[in-house]
Protein backbone atom coordinates (compact mmCIF):
# COMPACT_ATOMS: atom_id res chain seq x y z
CA UNK A 1 0.00 0.00 0.00
CA UNK A 2 2.94 2.15 1.04
CA UNK A 3 4.49 2.30 -3.01
CA UNK A 4 0.74 3.29 -4.09
CA UNK A 5 0.92 6.30 -1.83
CA UNK A 6 3.99 7.40 -3.45
CA UNK A 7 2.82 6.50 -7.05
CA UNK A 8 -0.33 8.96 -5.84
CA UNK A 9 2.53 11.69 -4.50
CA UNK A 10 4.01 11.42 -8.44
CA UNK A 11 1.25 11.07 -9.97
CA UNK A 12 0.13 14.57 -8.18
CA UNK A 13 3.51 16.22 -8.48
CA UNK A 14 3.16 15.50 -12.26
CA UNK A 15 -0.19 16.82 -12.78
CA UNK A 16 1.09 20.39 -10.95
CA UNK A 17 3.88 20.76 -12.85
CA UNK A 18 2.20 20.17 -16.33
CA UNK A 19 -0.22 22.64 -15.05
CA UNK A 20 2.55 25.21 -14.09
CA UNK A 21 3.25 27.87 -15.98
CA UNK A 22 6.82 27.62 -17.84
CA UNK A 23 9.91 27.60 -15.52
CA UNK A 24 13.57 26.70 -16.21
CA UNK A 25 13.99 22.87 -15.64
CA UNK A 26 10.04 22.21 -15.79
CA UNK A 27 11.48 19.42 -18.56
CA UNK A 28 14.23 17.95 -16.40
CA UNK A 29 11.14 18.02 -13.29
CA UNK A 30 8.69 15.83 -15.82
CA UNK A 31 12.07 13.64 -17.18
CA UNK A 32 12.78 12.80 -13.41
CA UNK A 33 8.43 12.14 -12.16
CA UNK A 34 8.41 9.95 -15.51
CA UNK A 35 10.97 7.93 -14.29
CA UNK A 36 9.79 7.51 -10.87
CA UNK A 37 6.02 6.78 -12.05
CA UNK A 38 7.85 4.10 -14.69
CA UNK A 39 9.20 2.44 -11.40
CA UNK A 40 5.97 2.73 -9.44
CA UNK A 41 3.78 1.24 -12.54
CA UNK A 42 6.56 -1.86 -12.42
CA UNK A 43 5.71 -2.52 -9.05
CA UNK A 44 1.95 -2.33 -9.48
CA UNK A 45 1.55 -4.09 -12.69
CA UNK A 46 3.77 -6.80 -11.18
CA UNK A 47 1.06 -6.54 -7.89
CA UNK A 48 -1.54 -6.92 -10.70
CA UNK A 49 -4.00 -9.61 -11.22
CA UNK A 50 -4.15 -8.83 -14.76
CA UNK A 51 -3.22 -6.32 -16.89
CA UNK A 52 -6.89 -4.91 -17.20
CA UNK A 53 -6.56 -4.67 -13.10
CA UNK A 54 -3.36 -2.39 -13.83
CA UNK A 55 -5.25 -0.13 -16.12
CA UNK A 56 -7.69 0.24 -13.51
CA UNK A 57 -5.83 1.05 -10.75
CA UNK A 58 -3.74 3.74 -12.73
CA UNK A 59 -7.06 5.32 -13.88
CA UNK A 60 -8.02 5.07 -10.01
CA UNK A 61 -4.88 6.90 -9.16
CA UNK A 62 -4.93 9.57 -11.25
CA UNK A 63 -8.67 10.09 -10.16
CA UNK A 64 -7.81 10.15 -6.53
CA UNK A 65 -5.00 12.93 -7.47
CA UNK A 66 -7.47 14.80 -9.48
CA UNK A 67 -9.59 14.67 -6.39
CA UNK A 68 -12.57 12.76 -8.31
CA UNK A 69 -12.55 9.83 -5.87
CA UNK A 70 -11.63 9.42 -2.12
CA UNK A 71 -8.53 7.69 -1.06
CA UNK A 72 -10.46 4.63 0.36
CA UNK A 73 -12.13 4.00 -2.99
CA UNK A 74 -8.96 3.85 -4.54
CA UNK A 75 -7.84 1.30 -1.74
CA UNK A 76 -10.58 -0.77 -2.00
CA UNK A 77 -9.89 -0.67 -5.95
CA UNK A 78 -6.16 -1.67 -5.16
CA UNK A 79 -6.98 -4.40 -2.96
CA UNK A 80 -9.61 -6.17 -5.19
CA UNK A 81 -7.46 -6.06 -8.36
CA UNK A 82 -4.07 -7.03 -6.61
CA UNK A 83 -2.51 -10.60 -6.01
Amino acid sequence: MEELRRYVDVVKKNIETIKAPDYEGKGRDLENQQEQLEQYERYLKAESISSESFDRIVDAAVGYASEDISFSELEDMYNQLTK
